[in-house]
This record gives structure tokens, C-alpha cells and sequence, in this order.
């Protein structure tokens, strides 16, 4: 069985949840004897190589700037279309609904095989963004999103959560598969060691989704009740300096520490010296750091949106919150740093829950949704 796996950003640079997906799905996948894997992605310049049993055709970004979008959009169609004829391959995988690859799903459907995962969902996520960007996403990539999922056969979803709301706009087929973490890997890395004072962690790209001002504003209240209390931010993104001048603004040098970006084995070692883990976003699909959180053994207080409830249950390993409110944050990180018990009760809750969401399984399950979806095309064409 030959797949074209395609994913990366052709406008932008690789971070975040989609990139952390398929660094860790394509060696997990390679392994099955039955599957040729050809990976499709975006890079500084063009190049094709081949690495543990893996094909990799790298395309140049182009970056002609937001003027010329609408050019690039239809160069990377053609690109794209030029290579999987080359690899001819069985399955042609999507690794998310940005305008690209709605669009060359859409394009390519009836000619091949094609499946979509739904990391990011643009009818939600365009609801927390103002202006520009708030209406290029609802009045182009919306639309186009909507229709890639109506026409492309087969789609997988991160969560019961986002099934439901996709259910709602197509008849295709929806598998569920989530993301995954390196248990093992994560269990071998040591904590930089437990403070002895109370410490809370968030962990991504700053950006305004993310909700961490809701944090920092939440600190702010946190201090007053409980003596010495650290947030350590760590990650990158374009809201940092904004964050940066709230700490100042708030009085909060002293409570608040910018860790920048980290590496896998650091966020790792940070993750398992911190007390809490918080992720106030307005919004998230199904984000790997709750369960990379989870597997570190920590209590979790994030919001009540998107997947987030699939990985978190609500009084049990952690607590659901509204988005947007900080009253909430502070009120809940007083309550777990005064109940010690229960904090690490939640802790030991969250690292035996995360054992379901395991790469090998999560491999596992996407090579049967390959051979599913191979068997239901062989069928209807018969």
C-alpha cells in the first residue's frame, strides 16, 4: 500500500500541534511492512531524500507575501499535483483543512483516494481572531473548509467532540483517532527537580487563542493567597511581547518567567518539576500537551471547548473552565494549592488515563483506517 502523506504550511514556518502529529505518526507508521510512506512538506529549499523507509519530497516556500497569496495558492496546487503523479500512490493522506489542502482535496477526490485529518477546525477558530485575519478566515477559509469536508469521502478527527460537529456538514465517512504521545520516552526524562515553592505551567505558541493573559491576570489574584507562587510560560509566539508588557503593567516580574522555546527534552524536565499545568485557550481541536501534561502526572485546569473534554475529565484529573475567565483560573489554582491531597490525586488520575493515547496505537489505528477506506474503494468500484 502506497500513501502520499502531505502536510506543513506553505506559508508560513512548522510549529505547533499538526507538525508534533506527524513528526511522531510517520516512524510509527513506517514500520508496518505493508506501508510505503511518501511524505509531502514545505521547506527553505526543494530537495527529495529518503530516510528510514521513508520518501521525502521537500517544496520551497515561496513567501511572495499576502499580496500574491492567491498565486502561490494555485503554484502549490500544480506543485503538489506534479509529484503525487510521480508517486502514484494508493491513499493520498491530508494532514489538515487549510486552504491548500481543502482545495487540492477537493480537486484531486475523484481522480484518487483521498483522506483528511482534522487537526484545526476554521469555523471555530476564526471566532477568537479580530479584523483581518477574523474575516479572511470566515469568508475564505470557512467556506472552502466546509466544502472540502462535504466532498472528500473519508475524514478523521481528533475527537468524539469534533465528530459531532462535523457530522452535522457531510455524509463522509468519519474515523476518530487522536493524538498520541511518547509514553515511554516521556518516562525516562528527569524532572529538573520539584521547587520549594507552589509552581504552574503553561506550555505553546503565544498567540491571542491561546488565552495565557487570562493566566498571567489570574496570577495576579493567585499571589495574594498563596505566598510565592511562580508561572513559568514556556514557548514562543507573536502575543510574547504583548504578555510581556501585561507582567509589567501587573507588577508580576517576580511571579512570572518567560521560559522561550524550549526542546522536547527540556519541556519535558520543566513539565515534571511544576505543580499544575493551565491551557486557557478559547479554542482547541485536541491538543498534545494536555496529554503530554497528563503523562508528566499533572492535575490539568484548562477550558470546556473543542477536545479538550476527551482528554480532561472534569473533577477528576483536572478541572473544564469557561474561556475568557481568569476569576475561574485563580479561584481553581487556590483551591488544588490549598488541597495538596487532591492535587496530587488528580496528578496520578491524569497519568493513568494517558495511557490510551499511546503513538504505536495511535499508528495502528491509522493503518486500519488505510486499509478501510482501500477495502470501501474496491467495493463501490467493483
Amino acid at each position: 500500500m502506497k500513501v502520499a502523506i502531505i502536510s506543513g504550511n506553505a506559508y508560513q514556518e512548522d510549529y505547533g500541534g499538526v507538525a508534533e502529529h506527524v513528526k511522531y505518526l510517520l516512524p510509527h507508521l513506517s514500520k508496518f511492512n505493508d506501508i510505503e510512506i511518501n511524505f509531502l512538506s514545505f521547506g527553505n529549499e526543494n530537495k527529495f531524500y529518503e530516510k528510514n523507509k521513508i520518501k521525502y519530497f521537500i517544496l520551497k516556500r515561496m513567501k511572495l507575501g499576502k499580496i500574491f497569496f492567491p498565486m502561490e495558492l494555485i503554484y502549490d496546487l500544480f506543485r503538489l499535483k506534479r509529484i503525487i503523479r510521480e508517486i502514484n500512490p494508493d491513499i493520498i493522506h491530508l494532514q489538515s483543512t487549510i486552504p491548500l489542502f481543502s482545495l487540492f482535496g477537493i480537486y484531486m477526490f475523484r481522480r484518487n483516494l483521498i483522506l483528511i485529518t482534522v487537526h484545526g477546525y476554521f469555523k471555530e477558530e476564526y471566532k477568537i481572531y479580530t479584523f483581518l485575519r477574523k474575516i479572511f478566515y470566515r469568508f475564505f477559509c470557512v467556506p472552502i473548509e466546509k466544502f472540502a469536508l462535504s466532498q472528500i469521502p473519508y475524514i478523521i478527527v481528533l475527537c468524539p467532540q469534533l465528530e459531532n460537529m462535523i457530522s452535522k456538514i457531510t455524509r463522509s465517512k468519519i474515523f476518530i483517532i487522536s493524538n498520541g504521545i511518547d509514553f515511554n520516552y516521556i518516562q525516562k526524562i528527569n524532572s529538573y527537580g520539584k521547587k520549594n515553592f507552589p509552581t504552574i505551567f503553561f506550555l505553546g505558541y503565544l498567540t491571542k487563542g491561546k488565552g495565557v493573559e487570562n493566566l498571567i491576570k489570574a496570577i495576579h489574584s493567585v499571589r495574594k493567597k498563596v505566598d510565592n507562587v511562580k508561572l513559568y510560560i514556556g514557548g514562543i509566539g507573536p502575543n510574547m511581547q504583548k504578555l510581556k508588557k501585561l507582567v509589567q503593567n501587573l507588577d508580576l516580574q517576580e511571579n512570572v518567567i518567560f521560559l522561550g522555546y524550549l526542546n522536547n527534552k527540556e519541556k519535558f524536565s520543566y513539565m515534571k518539576s511544576m505543580d499544575i499545568f493551565v491551557l486557557p485557550s478559547y479554542w482547541e481541536s485536541f491538543p498534545i500537551v494536555l496529554l503530554e501534561a497528563m503523562a508528566c502526572g499533572k492535575p490539568i485546569i484548562t477550558t470546556n471547548v473543542g477536545g479538550n473534554p476527551y482528554a480532561v475529565q472534569n473533577g477528576e484529573n483536572g478541572f473544564l473552565l469557561q474561556p475568557g475567565n481568569w476569576d475561574e483560573i485563580s479561584e481553581k489554582l487556590i483551591y488544588l494549592f490549598q488541597n495538596k491531597k487532591l492535587m496530587n490525586e488528580m496528578g496520578e488520575k491524569s497519568l493513568k488515563r494517558v495511557s490510551e493515547f499511546d503513538w504505536e496505537i495511535v499508528a495502528k489505528q491509522t493503518r486500519e483506517v488505510y486499509r478501510k477506506i482501500t477495502k470501501y474503494s474496491c467495493n463501490e468500484f467493483a
